[in-house]
């Protein structure tokens, strides 16, 4: 466990869950945004190529905070 730092208290699981779940919400959001730039931009350009990358990126941290959010609630945490 790392040592606590003066002026922050243990944060409660609870609160690393709803953080967690935010964070899916987000990356969601981000990649349908990302996927609109990329299907309204012209084919071949760099906003295409770019909103096509950074889509994946979200994607990709979507999935992951998901999956951190399914262990803390299935498996919980341990210190």
């Amino acid at each position: 466990m790392s040592p606590k730092i003066d002026g922050f208290d243990p944060i409660h699981v609870d609160d690393v869950a709803a953080g967690l779940s935010s964070s899916v919400e987000g990356f969601a959001q981000l990649a349908a945004l990302l996927a609109v730039i990329r299907d309204k931009s012209p084919e071949h350009s760099d906003a295409r190529n770019l909103a096509a990358m950074g889509r994946a990126v979200a994607l990709d941290m979507e999935n992951f905070a998901g999956c951190v959010l399914e262990q803390l609630q299935k498996g919980g945490v341990k210190q």
